[in-house]
């Protein structure tokens, strides 16, 4: 769907009208086999189509265009079957459907009216041609399960829904004017009351960057103001006309919260509709209704608003609440506002994941080409990225799964096969690759499933949440699989379970990037330069980059490494009594953050502490803490002095701005290298084969010196802020990994022996 707010012009496709719904099933999305299984029978009513030997022909291509309140409707299609005799014209559109045929009229109206908008298209179409005369439209629903057919004739009321339709995108049309106007008004805040210098010269810097590049990457430290910046700059582009949507991504919910709570001190909910997407597991009720008409019924009830809700600020408590009154799923209108916030602030997933992507993509009206994309730590995209396009299954779920598929009844051939893939992953063993006899089982058993929608169609409306994500995975194996040696790693990392790990997503995130309007990465760790570019599929030399300066950073940190101990596995234990020591000894002048690679070590060290000292104020960050929890974990801990034990890479270590200013010493009690496994050493692999001169470095230590570098930018945030920071391996003297460290950290002195130990703490 195109909508031209100046011209007052919609373009859409015939299906795209017939489907589009402002309220609750808006932006719904089919199973993964519909168009597959629709796709085989049309192909079968072609054939017999031709035998009629009735001058049949296909796809025949059609435009109408429909003035309504003021904007003026462009459809265009494609009708299955067409056949014209003198003025008479015959329109046939095959429908396949989940349901059993026959069917009462009535039912078959009410369950599918897309259906009959569509084909109503079509004979609008066909009576606006010059000298038309009687125009017949048919629609075929087809049962693929069995084979039965239902015809039906287009109703009398045909010319009338398809008018509403109309009605109905033009409001929304008019809604999106309105929205674009109201953009356009913006107010230009600063939002602080004295911006630095280099925070105001970033904005320009961004400013600037829009006319060399549609994509940019804005690198600047921890502490900077770079969200605020980041979305000064996209409200920018929605106030001048450039885009007509914003799109953050932030991979944890603390930092969602953190980033409306700045989109506010910019924009107030009046001036700028803004909803934060969290997953459709969080929106989930036991016991609410799924039948379509028994929901747009609640719906209307319960007069439900989505631009009201989005103007109260749309929490999803608040939609939970009223799902549950309503008895309307609070996901249907959590879709329903989405299709008109300006804003939207979700997880990497809705953009990079295939299947979670469809969320934003099937909104009524949504167009990448006209958002801005905002990409927050774009130093974990690559990995995400890559995340959202592995899949992995487990015995014990794939056996659930086949459960479920029997006690609801669904088709003998999908609970025989599911069965049997979860047998199949019960007998996995662990393994860093699977054997050949097991890759071609594994095959053989996918392309099975693969095959189960098209032959055998199930409704995933009957079946609970988790099963319908079994069958997207379903789909998937097969698809996956045949590319498994291109970039993929197959492997059972424990028994009964299945991973396909993509290795490297640089083509597919390049790909999307490309796809909005505007796209702004953001960063304080891009690694060496270029490279961020590269692993996000980018050119980093047409890639534009802003580097944000603060020199108020460049001298805030006194660094040493400490040569004393070792923190590889084989010998941590035994410097356990030196680094215990040495927390101990730093926690004399105040609060101690350590960060360490794994919990593993980290409780080591608290034991080890506990016997040196058993009064020690040593607080271990608990696992699972929620936003909540974390700020009242470290407030509690810093009132103490506490040692804080942190892991690398986690929330307090990467994701929470509480520390800055607020920590005299710090210690990172070794880099925090991935785990050697079967996956990242068939990434370090790929590197050797693409020629990099150092693929360990690649694979490992880059990756785990960013855990560094994130962790400490967060203890200086602002001007008058220091730390004192050991970085407590001698591991970090080595070239390779001193090199990673940010250059605001200086050339560190290396601590030798426990007087240089001495000496530094007391100099420092």
């Amino acid at each position: 769907m195109r909508i031209d707010v100046k011209a007052r012009r919609i373009e859409v496709s015939a299906q795209e009208f017939a489907t589009f719904r402002p309220g609750p099933g808006a932006g719904a999305g089919g199973s993964p086999w519909r168009a597959e299984a629709g796709r085989q029978w049309h192909e079968t009513m072609r054939k017999q189509a031709e035998a009629e030997g009735a001058d049949w022909t296909f796809e025949q291509p059609i435009t109408c265009e429909i003035v309504v309140l003021g904007w003026t409707v462009v459809i265009a299609g494609r009708t299955d079957q067409w056949r014209e005799a003198g003025a008479k014209i015959h329109i046939r559109e095959i429908k396949t459907v989940s349901v059993s045929l026959p069917r009462r009229p009535e039912f078959l109206h009410g369950r599918y009216p897309h259906h009959f908008l569509q084909l109503g298209v079509y004979c609008h179409a066909a009576r606006l041609r010059p000298g038309a005369g009687e125009i017949i439209g048919e629609l075929v629903f087809v049962d693929p399960t069995d084979g039965s057919k239902q015809t039906m004739a287009l109703p009398d009321t045909a010319e009338a829904d398809l008018l509403q339709q109309a009605e109905t995108l033009a409001a929304h049309a008019e809604n999106r004017r309105a929205s674009h106007a109201r953009l356009l008004n913006l107010p230009d805040r600063i939002p602080f009351k004295e911006p630095r210098p280099e925070w105001l010269q970033a904005c320009a810097d961004l400013d600037q960057a829009t006319m060399e590049s549609p994509i940019r990457l804005m690198v600047a430290p921890t502490g900077f103001g770079k969200t605020s910046a980041a979305l000064r700059h996209g409200l920018s582009l929605l106030r001048s006309g450039r885009a007509g949507r914003l799109l953050y991504l932030t991979g944890k919910g603390t930092g969602q919260i953190q980033v409306l709570a700045e989109l506010r001190r910019l924009a107030k909910p009046g001036e700028l509709r803004a909803l934060v997407l969290r997953p459709r597991s969080e929106h989930e009720i036991d016991g609410l209704s799924d039948d379509p008409e028994e929901i747009r019924r609640n719906w209307a009830r319960a007069a439900i608003d989505p631009q009201a809700l989005l103007a109260d600020g749309a929490e999803l408590r608040r939609i939970r609440e009223l799902g549950r009154i309503a008895g309307v799923p609070p996901w249907d209108i959590t879709k329903a506002m989405l299709g008109h916030a300006e804003v939207v602030i979700c997880d990497y997933n809705y953009v990079f994941s295939p299947r979670n992507r469809s969320a934003l993509e099937t909104v009524p009206g949504w167009n990448d080409s006209d958002t801005v994309l905002i990409v927050d730590e774009a130093h974990n995209l690559p990995e995400r990225a890559a995340e959202c396009l592995s899949i992995r299954d487990e015995a014990q779920t794939a056996a659930d799964f086949a459960f479920t598929l029997s006690a609801c009844k669904a088709p003998a051939p999908w609970c025989t096969t599911m069965q049997a893939w979860a047998d199949f992953l019960h007998r996995l063993p662990k393994a860093d690759a699977l054997s050949p006899d097991d890759r071609v089982e594994a095959m053989a058993l996918a392309e099975k499933m693969s095959l189960l929608g098209t032959a055998f169609p199930i409704d995933t409306d009957t079946l609970p949440e988790e099963a319908r994500s079994g069958v997207w995975n379903a789909a998937l194996w097969s698809q996956r699989l045949e590319a498994a040696d291109l970039g993929w790693l197959l492997w059972s990392p424990k028994p009964g379970l299945l991973n396909l790990d993509c290795l490297s997503a640089a083509k597919a995130t390049g790909e999307r990037l490309g796809a909005f309007a505007h796209a702004l990465l953001m960063t304080a760790t891009p690694g060496p330069r270029g490279a961020l570019a590269t692993e996000c599929g980018l050119d980093p030399d047409t890639l534009t980059r802003v580097d944000a300066l603060a020199p108020w950073r460049q001298e805030a940190y006194t660094v040493a490494i400490d040569g004393r101990v070792d923190t590889r596995l084989k010998t941590r234990d035994s410097h356990a009594n030196r680094t215990a020591n040495s927390l101990l000894k730093l926690s004399e002048e105040g609060a101690v953050a350590a960060f360490f690679p794994s919990y593993r070590y980290a409780e080591s060290i608290v034991t080890e502490i506990q016997r040196l000292k058993p009064h020690a104020p040593v607080a271990l960050q608990p696992r699972g803490l929620g936003p909540e929890g974390t700020a009242r974990f470290v407030e509690e801990a810093l009132d103490r002095n506490t040692i804080l034990c942190l892991i690398l890479g986690g929330s307090l270590g990467e994701g929470v701005d509480m520390l800055g200013g607020r920590i005299r010493s710090a210690v990172v009690v070794g880099p925090a290298l991935p785990e050697v496994n079967a996956l990242q050493e068939a990434r370090r692999k790929m590197h050797v084969q693409d020629g990099a001169e150092d693929a360990f470095a690649l694979a490992y230590v880059r990756p785990g010196m960013r855990k560094v570098n994130q962790a400490l930018g967060r203890l200086v945030r602002a001007p008058g802020h220091t730390a004192r920071v050991l970085l407590h391996c001698r591991r970090f003297a080595d070239e390779t990994y001193k090199a990673l460290l940010s250059t605001e950290y200086g050339d560190p002195e290396v601590l030798t022996d426990d007087e240089d130990f001495q000496r530094w703490t007391a100099r420092s």
